[in-house]
């Protein structure tokens, strides 16, 4: 019985935590709400002197990019990521996604993921 109960309670808390995985194609229908989402790395745009944003473009590089990670210098320097050399590589965020209301395009982003992964 005890052994039942154990595994009741891990499957019950491992599917709590359970989230779909999203493409960056998928994105624009998830605005606002919180995903994980999995791609490619096309293009990446390091910060300029004296600017502190960074942005990872998925699947698609820019201008013609469907998805960015956007992420600040500070957030690499306390996760210990190194992004200059990461296109092609594969990616894995969580976050909540957001359109900056000043992109004509309204292209979705998430900004200083929850987590992240660069294979």
């Amino acid at each position: 019985m005890k052994k039942f109960l154990v595994f009741l309670v891990l499957g019950f808390s491992t599917s709590i935590f359970a989230q779909e995985v999203i493409t960056s194609q998928q994105a624009k229908d998830y605005i606002g709400k919180e995903v994980v989402l999995k791609g490619k790395i096309a293009s990446i745009k390091l910060a300029s002197e004296g600017k502190s944003t960074n942005y990872i473009n998925i699947d698609k590089a820019y201008p013609n990019n469907v998805f960015t990670v956007v992420v600040s210098n500070k957030y690499l320097e306390e996760n210990k990521l190194d992004i200059a050399n990461s296109v092609g590589k594969e990616i894995t965020v969580k976050g909540t996604i957001t359109v900056y209301d000043k992109d004509p395009k309204k292209t979705p982003q998430i900004f200083n993921p929850l987590e992240i992964e660069i294979q």
